[in-house]
């Protein structure tokens, strides 16, 4: 299994950071200002939003990574796949969590990572608002954050009793068919307690002990393979809700450790 060194991890980590840099310039011009969103939910009622912040900051990110290594691929939110080396890809979410950037909630960020030979490898979370990013890479099992240009290490809570879990996920709407409304009832009423609403700022929680828990439905690739080292350097774990370490169903379970998933996915198979 392929394993990068940690002189080409600490490398991408500072690469990481100036394409987060470069995108928070862009997003945080716009946040809390009043910003004209289209929906790309044309079919539907329901408000998916996309803003020119969303545009720009992808495709600032986009031509950093293309100067940086034009062999790579790139899978984005906003734009067509860039078609490159299929064992370097990066996906990108240039704000995760638009709602809450287009109703002045500080609970969005940046989501930038790198899959190498198909296994999630490093991950960003930038955090413009709160003037914090997080850092991962799955070969150093190691996870950061970095707060005005303070790194500490994170790792994820040791708490391994359900009831006292604090659980979190973004919204009900994800959970839109029964069995997933079933399982996320029998969690809620197994876990001690819940909060909603948080997109990638909860896995930052997580990933420093604040948060032990994480179920959500319906993500998108670049939702997804940014936070998987994060997680998993900092100790947790991460799957899809058969358990395996695959993330094109859109189904997440992240937790703080193994005894949790595995209570969790028992949870799960049992609904």
């Amino acid at each position: 299994m392929y394993k990068m060194e940690e002189y080409e991890v600490l490398e991408y980590f500072d690469f990481l950071q100036s394409l987060a840099d470069a995108s928070a310039k862009i997003t945080l011009n716009y946040f809390r200002q009043e910003v004209h969103f289209n929906n790309k939910n044309v079919n539907s009622n329901k408000l998916d939003p996309v803003t020119i912040a969303d545009q720009k900051a992808e495709e600032v990110i986009r031509g950093l990574i293309l100067k940086k290594y034009p062999e790579h691929s790139i899978i984005g939110e906003e734009f067509d796949t860039v078609e490159g080396d299929p064992n370097y890809r990066w996906f990108i979410d240039p704000i995760d969590g638009t709602k809450s950037f287009i109703t002045g909630i500080p609970l969005w960020g940046t989501l930038i990572g790198l899959e190498v030979n198909g296994v999630p490898e490093l991950g960003i979370i930038d955090l413009p608002s709160t003037k914090e990013r997080y850092l991962g890479s799955s070969s150093l099992k190691r996870a950061i954050r970095v707060t005005d240009g303070i790194i500490e290490n994170v790792v994820t809570s040791s708490e391994k009793n359900l009831t006292n879990l604090k659980f979190g996920y973004t919204s009900e709407e994800m959970f839109d068919d029964l069995r997933s409304r079933k399982i996320l009832d029998k969690v809620n009423q197994e876990v001690g307690m819940t909060r909603t609403g948080g997109d990638c700022f909860f896995y930052s929680l997580l990933s420093s002990g604040y948060l032990d828990l994480i179920i959500e439905n319906n993500l998108k690739p670049f939702d997804i393979v940014p936070i998987v080292p994060i997680v998993i350097g900092a100790g947790g774990r991460i799957s899809n809700w058969e358990g395996e370490s695959s993330y094109t169903d859109g189904n997440i379970i992240a937790s703080c450790n193994d005894t949790v998933h595995n209570q969790i996915l028992e949870i799960i198979n049992s609904v």
